[in-house]
């Protein structure tokens, strides 16, 4: 990800927020279709999957954006 300028920090936000949830997307799915064959990588994956959610939720609390989704 690219150093924020102030110039126009919103835009850099959200163009590295699109580009993130790209890479995200893709590199998710091919774990994905790789534990689908791969049995044993499922529990990696699951465990990768919550982490992931976990501190999604953590940053949310954190700048007050959204509550605790299973308050």
């Amino acid at each position: 990800m690219t150093t924020l300028t102030t110039a126009a920090l919103a835009t850099e936000v959200l163009e590295g927020t699109l580009l993130t949830l790209e890479q995200m997307t893709t590199r998710l799915t091919v774990l994905a279709l790789n534990a689908s064959r791969n049995q044993e990588q499922s529990p990696t994956v699951r465990i990768l999957l919550g982490d992931l959610l976990a501190d999604i939720q953590a940053c949310e609390e954190q700048l007050g954006t959204y509550a605790a989704m299973d308050a």
